[in-house]
This record gives structure tokens, sequence and C-alpha cells, in this order.
């Protein structure tokens, strides 16, 4: 650990440990003698700058752990820390560094994270959640998507002394004997019994994601918030930060809404927060109006010495590979004999774009799938600002005019996504496959030049095009378009949509299909409304070719094991199953070459469940990924360290990685498949679903009698 006086520059070093790793994380304490930190190792460190020394507060055998939250007290003599146990519930604890011990607040059980002392010296304040567990490992896995947006929490509270009141009334209003507003010098804590004086604030449940202290009594509270739809994934996160008051009776008072970055002054008075491209700096308790406090960036310079922040870069680039690959042998690969060999070739370099190309080239020695460098200062390109726009259709040259082939339609599969918004498939627009096109925009469309030419600059704007049924221009129809800028997603759902029709008619109702064209808002959102959709159907199938990865989707995996345990029956209407939500019985994955990452982790899933059968071809293998935090280059640019290994349980082998799945049917798709229309293998999936029904037709439930009791009142003589 480096230290750098102020003053005259003068450097003072504190050794941490023989072995090197990655530091982050850096605090002081409010006296400025001590610093606390953590590593990529999972350890809490504290290091005494006066006596140049640092010992190791507390460590964990969680894989997220790195970015550890702690505290210090006003009086720098105690850290709180959150940590999070074998169970991943976080827990509270508190470091006496006068004692070096650790002593644990809250019960392990319930999740507690974010620890704040407050600078009354009075209390600790952390976050608490009942379901929050449910969603901890959120941005992978699809399971923890769904659920993240419904976890609730609450601020707790710790009265650091036994003789502490508490700083609310029963009902709810501020308790004048807390007398939370004045500032402490120092601070008792008492360690027996400490889940006798924990006590919630009188605030409403939120998605709190982080407590500041601010001055005596006043906290900082960042809340994450889900729109009107929360469990809609495609609902954006909106991060807002709001001050609460002790002493004030009443709700917490937003201050900002809507940002990304934020940070607090030491001493609570000011915020910096960050907002689109924007920099802001205010009064910490007062909301902003409009852009008061905005910083002026266009005016700040930095010098920069390329030659040497990029040989800095290259070094770093293998600091990191050497601490967060998750294999410590880098594949067998010498780190420090790679280095030595490329370094050679960066006197060559006289582009920032080269000097990635290199490290990709070191560093890929290592051979393994999710690697990857990219950014930081590049020059945008100079490409021109023409944009063609696209009207969805293919043409061919027929009686000197340009004509309409195909024309693709908006369909169920590109709702989700407006991309896929097929212009000449709109209300009120009537351009038929067939007709000619006459006029873009006023001028004559002539075929010595391509269609496209006459379509520059219009994507998303008004755009009028001439057309007829008849060669000779007899008859014109004018209507204006909104040509859109690519037809991929466009393209896609029609080969979707043409393929689900496909599957109904051969089928003859019997099956479903649903298209996965990536496991990501869109791909989700149809992967659900299918399985749902098809609950009725005998069979389904799951179309995930061409997916190149995203979320993984562990809860479609449970959702498709389902089996009906029981029924529930009802005077009228159907039996209903449960669990509920079941898929239907046949299930048919197909699969190709072009599947990686979480599609192939889904495939793989898919297999080892035996939920279906698959039909394509062995995918990708790409299954060492990269996941938590990765750290920048100085510049800003990007590397992406495989730091997280799938392997089967058992310890066989490394799963997917460099093998990929295979399917049980091998299917290839040949050119003359393609250039005639057909997909075999879609061909297949459905002969092979067919078939299961054929074999294994759907067992139907069936009640039991109805009870007869005997009667209750007895039969009375008659008179």
């Amino acid at each position: 650990l480096h230290i750098r006086s102020l003053e005259n520059d003068e450097v003072r070093k504190i050794s941490i440990t023989p072995k090197p790793t990655f530091y982050r994380s850096l605090a002081w304490s409010p006296d400025g003698r001590k610093l606390v930190f953590c590593d990529r190792l999972l350890n809490l460190w504290l290091a005494d700058a006066e006596k140049g020394s640092a010992i190791k507060v507390d460590t964990s055998d969680y894989s997220a752990q790195s970015d550890w939250r702690f505290s210090f007290s006003p009086d720098s003599r105690f850290l709180a820390y959150s940590k999070r146990l074998k169970n991943r519930a976080g827990t509270v604890f508190i470091y006496d560094v006068a004692q070096k011990r650790s002593f644990q607040i809250t019960d392990g059980i319930t999740d507690a994270e974010s620890p704040v002392f407050d600078a009354n010296g009075k209390y600790l304040y952390f976050i608490s959640s009942p379901n929050a567990l449910t969603s901890e490992y959120g941005w992978g896995v699809l399971n923890g998507i769904l659920s993240r947006p419904l976890v609730y929490r609450e601020i707790q509270a710790f009265a650091l002394a036994a003789e502490t009141p508490l700083p609310f009334l029963p009902d709810g209003r501020p308790n004048p004997d807390a007398r939370v507003s004045e500032a402490a010098s120092s601070i008792k804590i008492d360690f027996r019994d400490p889940e006798d004086r924990l006590f919630s604030l009188p605030l409403r449940s939120k998605d709190y994601n982080r407590i500041i202290a601010g001055r005596a009594g006043k906290l900082f509270l960042v809340v994450d918030g889900w729109g009107d739809t929360p469990g809609d994934p495609r609902s954006s996160q909106n991060t807002s930060i709001h001050l609460f008051d002790l002493g004030r009776a009443g709700d917490m008072k937003k201050i900002v809404e809507d940002i990304g970055g934020y940070e607090i002054t030491g001493d609570g008075s000011k915020l910096l927060y960050i907002r689109g491209r924007d920099w802001f700096l205010v009064d910490s308790e007062t909301a902003p109006k409009g852009d008061e406090g905005k910083i002026d960036l266009a005016n700040i310079t930095v010098d920069a010495n390329p030659a040497e922040e990029w040989k800095q870069i290259f070094n770093e680039s293998v600091r990191i590979m050497r601490d967060w690959f998750y294999d410590p042998n880098h594949h067998g690969q010498d780190l420090n004999a790679l280095k030595t060999y490329y370094a050679k070739y960066l006197p060559t370099i006289t582009r920032r774009r080269d000097l990635n190309s290199l490290i990709e080239r070191m560093l890929g020695s290592v051979s393994v799938s999710h690697f990857g460098v990219g950014g930081g200062d590049i020059p945008p390109s100079e490409r021109s600002s023409e944009n063609t726009g696209l009207l969805g259709a293919t043409y061919t040259i027929e009686n000197g005019h340009f004509r309409f082939k195909t024309i693709l339609r908006t369909t169920t599969y590109a709702s989700a996504n407006g991309s896929a918004r097929a212009p000449l498939d709109q209300r009120g627009i009537d351009v038929r496959e067939g007709d000619y096109l006459l006029e873009v925009n006023g001028t004559k469309a002539d075929t010595d030049k391509g269609v496209l030419s006459y379509f520059k600059n219009t994507s998303n704007k008004p755009t009028k095009i001439t057309v007829s049924s008849n060669a000779d221009g007899s008859q014109p129809r004018e209507y204006t378009v909104y040509p859109i800028l690519t037809e991929r997603s466009l393209r896609t759902a029609n080969w979707a949509e043409n393929n689900r029709r496909l599957v109904e008619k051969l089928s003859n109702g019997k099956l479903g299909y649903i298209f996965i064209e990536a496991f990501g808002e869109t791909g989700i959102s149809n992967a659900i409304r299918g399985l749902s959709g098809y609950s009725d159907k005998q069979g389904v199938i799951i179309d995930q070719r061409f997916n190149g990865g995203g979320i993984t989707p562990d809860y479609l995996i449970e959702w498709m094991q389902r089996k009906p345990l029981y029924h529930y029956m009802f005077r009228a209407g159907d039996d209903l199953p449960t669990p509920v939500n079941q898929a239907p019985p046949v299930k048919v994955m197909l699969i190709n070459e072009w599947n990686g990452s979480a599609a192939e982790t889904n495939a793989f899933m898919f297999k080892l469940g035996k939920v279906g059968t698959m039909v394509g071809k062995r995918t990708a293998g790409a299954g060492i990924g990269s996941y938590f935090f990765h750290p920048r280059f100085i510049d800003n640019g990007r590397i992406q360290i495989p730091n997280r290994g799938a392997y089967m349980s058992d310890g066989s082998s490394w799963g997917i990685e460099n093998y990929g799945v295979e399917p049980d049917f091998d299917v290839e798709i040949m050119p003359q498949d393609l250039m005639a229309g057909r997909d075999p293998q879609l061909e297949k999936a459905i002969e092979v679903a067919l078939d299961q029904i054929r074999q294994t037709p759907a067992a139907k439930p069936k009640h039991p009698p109805f009870p007869v009791h005997p009667g209750t009142l007895k039969q009375r003589p008659e008179r």
C-alpha cells in the first residue's frame, strides 16, 4: 500500500501480504490514521498509516464478497461491515480496533447489509430484507432477474449502548430524550445480546440499495425503483437518493432521481451525482431545481503520454489476468513469459486499437471463451452521417421497374422490439407483393441505380412512395411510410413466424413453436408467453438456434420439468393441475453450432434434467464466463477475464467449455436445403415430437367417486 503526502510527495509503503492480488475500495477513517480496503481474495483489510502495518479483519467464502460494505464509527475505533455467510445471507459485524475482534450483530438468516454509523454515535443503521436472497444472483440467473423487482427492504438500526433510548416513540414521532442531532466524540458499544437492541425505522419498505451517513441524525437512502410494472423484464431501474431526518416526524424527502453514479462528501454537506452524461454538484439536503449545480466538463483537459500509458495498460492486463482468471495456473500458460515475448511489440504500436489487438493475442494464449479486450481512448471513426432506410422487402427488376417480390410482416415475435416494425405492414398502407415501385419522395425510381440509393437518409423519417399494380404505372397509389435502419430483427421475426405456421400445419395443431433469439428481455418474454400459451398443446418445439446467450434461464428449465402432482376440481369447467403453469408433456429443443454461453447452459440443463429431446448440431462450447466486478484500464478501456468456471458436479469434466452440447439427433442443413426453402432440422423436430406423442399419449386425470356420507338426522316415526 503506497501513501503519498500532499505536502512533499513523500511516499510511504505498507506491506500487506507476500502474495500479490488486486485491491480496491480504499477508505480513510475519520481521524485520518487508518485505511480500510478489500482484495480479490475476499479479504477485508485494515491498515494503520502511523504504524505502517496492515492486518486482516475478516475473510469470506462467498464468491461475490470482493465488494465489502463498511463504515467507520465517528471516533474511528470501530469498523462496521456486512459479510455474506455460507447461506449467502448478508450479516452485519462490528470490528473493535482496540480488541482486534469482530462481533456479529444480526442473526445471519435475514439478509442485512450496508451498515452505517450515525454521526451522533448512538446507532448503527443497516438495510434488512426477508426475501432478498431469492434475487441474490440476479444479474445472470433468470430466477433472480424475475425476483429482483419484487424484493423489498427496510431500514433497521442497532442501539450501540444498552441504555440508549429508541429515537422514536410508539406512535412514530421523534423521541425528544434521544437527542439524535448531537455529534459524538467517543463511542460506547455493548456487544452482549445485540439482537435485543435491533429496531426498524418508521419508513415504508422499498428496494433500498445503500445508506450513507450525513450530519448527526440524518441519513441518505439510495433507492432502486422499478416503474409501474415491476414484473415486466423490460421495466427500467430508476435510482434515487432520499434524505431522512430522525429528529423530524414524517417520511423521507427525495433529493434527486434517475441518476447513475453518486458520491456524498465526508461531512455530508455536498452531493455529486451523474445523470446521463452530465455531472452535478449540489447541496446534499435540498432538492436541486433544473440544471442547478451542473458542472461544465467541456473545458477540462488532461495531459497524457500515450506511450507510457499504453505500457501501463499492457502490464495491467497481465496483472488482471493473474488475479481474476478462474484457473490460478492459467491453463498451463506462463504469464511472465507471455508478457516478455509480447512486450517487444509495444514500441511499434501507434494506435490505441492496436494495443487491444496485442493484448488479445498475448492473453488469448490461455485459450478460453468469453475473453475480450475493447474500448479505451480510441477516436470516433469518421463515418458518413448518411443512413439508408429499408422497407422490409425484396425486389426484382421487371418491365423497367423495381418490383416487390416479398414483403415482410409485423408478427407476434416482433411486438417487443421496435426495430422489428414492418414499414409496409401498417394500417392504411396497401403495398402488395407484385406491385411496382414508381417514385420515392417524388424522384422516379429508375433501375439504372440500386433501389437503396433512393432511400438515403430516410430511416425513421416520413417518406413518400408511389406504387402501382401495373407495369405501365397506371392507377398509381401514394403512401407515406417510415423506413427502418436495419431489417435484421424484422427478418428474424418473419422467419420465426413462418416456422410457427409450419409446425402448426404439419402437426395438425398438436404442437406449439417457441423461438428464443437470445436470453434477454424479448427472448425471455417469448419463452414465457409460449410455455404458458401452449400449455394446452400435446407438445412444443423450443427453437434456440443462433442464440448467442444472455441470462442463464434456470427458471425456464424448472418450468419445463413441472409435472402435475394432483388436481383441483370445480363444479363447472375443467380441472386445474398443480403446480400450475405446466409446459406441454412433449418437448423438443432445436440447437446449432451458433449457440453459446447461456444458450448452451440452457441446452445442457435441458439435457441433464432429461426435459426432452434435442435436434440439430453440437453447440459452440463457450461455457466458462465472466462474472461480478471487472477493473477497467486507466483510459476506461475494458478487459473481460473469464473468472467463473462451470463444471460437472461429479468432477468428470468442465461441462460445456471447448466441447459444447450434443443433440440426440444430429441434423445438418445443406446449401441445397436453403436454396429450396427447406429446414431439415425443424422437420426432424416435428417428426420426433409427433412420434413421442403417439408412443406416450398424455395421461388424462380422473377424479375418484364423490363421497357419500351418512346423514346426521334420525328418521322420525310417523304419527
